[in-house]
């Protein structure tokens, strides 16, 4: 279907889920920000994560 060219890599949908999953582990500690994979990641990096999960599940569900 011509929407499957606009869905994000499969890898990348992955590393955001892990990113928003690193995050809120880090906010039940008490934290604002984590490291993942020896990098920071912090609110702006929660923002783009969740842009490409929610692009991921529109197109996904007007494939369906």
């Amino acid at each position: 279907m011509a929407n499957s060219v606009f869905l994000p890599p499969e890898a990348e949908v992955e590393r955001a889920i892990l990113i928003l999953t690193t995050l809120e582990e880090a906010a039940a500690a008490g934290k604002g920000a984590a490291s993942l994979d020896g990098h920071l990641i912090d609110a702006a990096s929660a923002r783009m994560a969740e842009n490409i999960v929610k692009q991921n599940e529109l197109i996904q569900s007007k494939s369906e």
